[in-house]
């Protein structure tokens, strides 16, 4: 119940103050044995003011003052009366904001990281951790950036999984270089480093997990018991190493969504510019649009991937026109997406050499002899999903929780043949009781047997050292686009999408240090075999993200109409 400040005496304010004083020099004594090492700042004074906490804003309850390179910081005294229960938060988060540079820190989303430490090491029961989570995703909400997501709730407990429990250490190490500069840092600046080095953390595989993923990678369809007879594993110990990777996030499955079949058109648009300015203002358009996947770019061409309604295409195509005229450009080419396709290659991966060692004349000189000697019926074959088509929506009810199992269907949380493992913990962060577990299990299934979504079809690992993709845009048959991105193989990663008239786009994700000289020795293949490609480099979380490829959100959804949300707003078109 709470307290009304007026019939709290001075006297009891007084005492409560030197008690909440008391308490964090506490938490910041007990921070600096989590962390290992001392904060880089401390406050010098801190002042209880009677301004009102506002829960809509991240540093609700706190305000940091400068003074002569002092820092003051300053508390409402809200927290000692109606807001009593969230001081001990606020107390935890002050205290580890002080670990990261003021620079950081002057961001309001960095509160985030301060709010995940009460989470982490103060809470200790599920009640108390639901409760808190409820008002953290109030005070810090989603924010969408240019095809990634900064998602603190979702992405901070799922991240330190990752490394065993020490994203806060790692936060800390990863931010120390700001603490000499004085730049105002925006907050699309630090969700930006957040995402990269998540993304380009590398977990080294040990030997028995490599040998196991090989084996999942190349029997999807193998059950545990004949997955233990092929490589001569004990079964209990492949279950253990499963439940681990899963756990860690590290092992996830790909599976496709068919998007026609819930009424949306997979396209790709080309625009052709060598504008710069017209190139960042077409970005920052798209970027804007719900039913935008990615962006990519060659040269001087821009390429553009978008789930439409199936009823909207009209408008699409009017809208593509409209751009195209503001901008002075020729119309863009649009082509339907008919394919999608993913392998995986842990051939080149080496746990005694901490990761990938490519032997890049050794792959460019098998790539060659795959396509012009058609060796390629000695690569195992790879399933091109074909998509369905344009006017293929089936009457099937969409559900709320349909978006969930299709985000959570590639995460290996699915009680597959072979993959008998099940995390009942996202479930139950996303509402699920334990009864409802199984019928989780049966939705997937009737997902799948009504090709909403597709059967596995290959592993997805992210955090394993591939941090640069590097894009292979064809124009070509569709029989020699097929022809090479099966060749593609012999990379760590490959995933591609086939058009309707042939051409293709693929995504290789490769170790950074290998990227420049792997594109070179490309361009140089291609043009040798005179098969007409361009290629481009990337940063793979700016590709990928973090948490894996944007995908379609229920955001986009009336389930009450059961069809795609369309505003006048949906499509901006350019300022003039």
């Amino acid at each position: 119940m709470n307290t009304n400040p007026s019939k709290i005496s001075d006297e009891i304010l007084k005492q409560r103050k030197t008690e909440a004083l008391h308490r964090f020099n506490e938490i910041a004594r007990q921070l600096q044995q989590i962390i290992g090492t001392e904060s880089l700042d401390t406050y010098t004074t801190i002042r209880w003011i009677q301004n009102p906490i506002e829960l809509t804003g991240p540093r609700f309850g706190a305000n940091e003052t400068s003074t002569n390179n002092q820092l003051t910081l300053e508390l409402s005294e809200e927290l000692l009366t109606e807001r009593r229960n969230l001081l001990n938060a606020v107390l935890w988060r002050e205290a580890y904001l002080l670990h990261i540079p003021k620079i950081v820190r002057s961001v309001k989303e960095a509160s985030d990281l301060g709010l995940y430490c009460y989470s982490r090491y103060a809470l200790r029961t599920k009640k108390q951790r639901h409760w808190f989570l409820q008002i953290w995703e109030i005070t810090s909400p989603p924010i969408e950036y240019t095809f990634y997501r900064y998602f603190p709730t979702a992405g901070f407990p799922f991240f330190d999984k990752l490394v065993d429990g020490t994203f806060l250490q790692k936060t800390k190490l990863w931010f120390k270089p700001f603490f000499q500069l004085s730049t105002k840092m925006t907050t699309q600046t630090y969700a930006e480093n957040l995402e990269r080095w998540m993304f380009n953390y590398h977990r080294i595989l040990r030997p028995i997990e490599l040998k196991i993923l090989k084996g999942i990678n190349n029997c999807l369809t193998c059950s545990q018991i004949e997955l233990a007879d092929k490589l001569n594993i004990r079964q209990p110990t492949i279950s253990q190493v499963i439940k681990r990777l899963a756990e860690k996030h590290l092992l996830r499955f790909v599976i496709f969504e068919n998007y026609p079949i819930l009424g949306l058109q997979p396209i790709t648009v080309k625009f052709s510019t060598s504008n710069m300015r017209i190139k960042n203002s077409l970005t920052q358009i798209i970027s804007r649009i719900r039913y935008a996947l990615a962006i990519q770019e060659f040269n001087n061409q821009l390429l553009a991937s978008f789930l439409i309604p199936t009823e909207r295409m009209t408008r699409f195509r009017q809208w593509l026109k409209q751009v195209s005229s503001s901008y002075g450009l020729s119309s863009p080419e649009l082509r339907m997406i008919s394919e999608r396709m993913h392998a995986r290659n842990f051939n080149l991966y080496d746990p005694q050499k901490d990761g990938w060692s490519l032997e890049i004349e050794s792959i460019f000189d098998n790539f060659s002899r795959l396509i012009s000697e058609e060796w390629i019926p000695h690569l195992p074959p790879i399933n091109f999903y074909k998509l369905a088509s344009s006017h293929s929506k089936k009457s099937i009810e969409i559900k709320q929780q349909d978006f969930f199992f299709m985000q959570r269907a590639s995460d290996a949380y699915l009680a597959t043949e072979h993959m008998k493992f099940f995390e009942s913990h996202e479930l139950r962060q996303a509402g699920y009781k334990e009864s409802e577990h199984m019928a989780y299990r049966r939705r997937v299934k009737y997902l799948e047997k009504n090709e909403v979504i597709s059967p596995p079809l290959g592993l997805g690992l992210l955090n394993i050292g591939l941090n640069t993709a590097l894009y292979l845009y064809l124009e070509s048959s569709i029989e020699e686009t097929r022809l090479i991105f099966t060749a593609c193989q012999l990379f760590p990663h490959v995933a591609g999408r086939i058009f309707d008239d042939g051409a293709g786009v693929a995504t290789l994700l490769v170790p950074s240090e290998s990227a420049v000289y792997l594109q070179i020795s490309l361009n140089e293949l291609l043009t040798a075999l005179e098969i007409p490609a361009v290629t481009a480099i990337r940063p793979a979380w700016e590709a990928y993200g973090w948490t894996g490829p944007y995908t379609i959100d229920s955001v986009n959804y009336d389930f009450g109409k059961n069809m795609w949300i369309w505003t006048k707003d949906t499509l901006p078109l350019p300022r003039t």
